[in-house]
């Protein structure tokens, strides 16, 4: 028995993703210990083409605290015109773009 554990855990190691899976089941709205959150600003949610990021933020408040600096920094302090969003951990990347693990507001 303590073969067939020990079996299963190294296959889930070499043909999943462990610290994804865990960040998933303990950490579903929230940064691991080991990720980082980028943050996006939309100055206009009507244009999500045009926007002001930040990466490597250590947690989805530090992300909230920065979107709220930026935001008031361009007259919009409660967020009324503009968006944003918390990205957590790149997981991959196609044609220039980041897949985060989830995305938070």
């Amino acid at each position: 028995m303590p073969y067939l554990i020990i079996f299963a855990v190294g296959l889930w190691f070499l043909m999943g993703d462990p610290p994804k899976s865990i960040a998933n089941a303990f950490w579903e709205s929230a940064a691991a210990p080991w990720e980082t959150v980028d943050a996006y600003y939309y100055p206009n949610r009507s244009d999500l083409s045009v926007f002001e990021s930040i990466s490597g933020l250590s947690s989805v408040d530090d992300c909230r605290v920065w979107v709220r600096m930026i935001a008031a920094v361009n007259d919009d302090i409660g967020l009324v015109r503009g968006d944003y969003e918390c990205a957590i951990q790149v997981i991959d990347t196609f044609a220039g773009i980041n897949v985060y693990r989830t995305t938070v507001r």
